[in-house]
């Protein structure tokens, strides 16, 4: 989805399907729904924004209009945006239940276990007032940050959450104002994701993280590299494919 963040999580059990999407793009694009269409995708249990900026819940308001939606999770917080206002207007036009969780909130769907790490409570700045979820199914769990901050991660290791995570989707598209190599640490994931858009005007994913990861030896997959990036798990194992090979390296600034 371009410089913008839009993840599916799907899982299947006793012949029902599960659906969770983690925030939908950039309000520039229209690749959510055509993916999600793609995919099979016919109604979707949760949808998570992790925060309101305008990369991050840009096609919601096309989601919530082209599919049933049992519940969306978003912050609380309020911006004066037109996208913010489209999504709020789709929301209230829908079926959808609306949740504003906070950390220590825990779910179901289906298989996967969802568990809120982030945030206690807002502090009203949208990047670090990100939901942030780790999702597991099986033995193998994944870890979402949204644009959350240093701040937010140095809350998050306070409150003596489980971090560790066998895949971590790299905080704020891999800016370096995320991603603490303590919070990398406590997280100690096996493979490192961001979402990015070829040469954007943020530098993102920035040199520190790229290097900090490659030198903890963490398999590293960029969607501006990459393309789209679909890891496969049975609970047990999981594997990655990439719709381009490539290898992400970033020079000193």
């Amino acid at each position: 989805v371009g410089q913008g963040d839009a993840t599916l999580l799907k899982a299947v059990e006793d012949g029902e399907t599960y659906t969770l999407l983690i925030d939908a793009g950039d309000w520039t694009g229209e690749e959510v729904v055509p993916y999600l269409n793609s995919q099979s995708v016919d109604s979707i249990d949760l949808v998570i924004g992790t925060h309101i900026h305008a990369d991050h819940i840009g096609q919601l308001d096309e989601v919530l209009d082209n599919f049933p939606v049992e519940e969306v999770w978003m912050t609380g917080n309020v911006h004066t945006t037109n996208v913010f206002e489209d999504v709020v207007e789709a929301l209230e036009a829908s079926d959808a239940a609306y949740v504003e969780p906070r950390s220590g909130d825990e779910v179901a769907v289906g298989p996967l276990n969802v568990q809120v790490y982030h945030p206690s409570e807002l502090s009203g700045d949208f990047n670090n007032d990100s939901i942030s979820v780790r999702v597991t199914y099986g033995d193998v769990s994944f870890l979402f940050t949204g644009d959350a901050e240093a701040g937010a991660e140095q809350e998050m290791i306070d409150a003596g959450f489980d971090l560790n995570a066998d895949i971590f989707q790299l905080g704020h598209h891999g800016s370096s104002t995320s991603n603490t190599p303590s919070f990398i640490e406590a997280v100690s994931p096996n493979v490192a994701i961001y979402s990015a858009g070829a040469d954007n005007d943020y530098g993102h994913p920035h040199f520190e993280v790229v290097e900090f990861v490659n030198e903890a030896g963490i398999e590293l997959y960029g969607t501006d590299v990459h393309g789209t990036v679909v890891v496969e798990t049975d609970g047990e194992e999981f594997s990655i494919e990439t719709e381009r090979e490539g290898t992400v390296e970033k020079e000193k600034p």
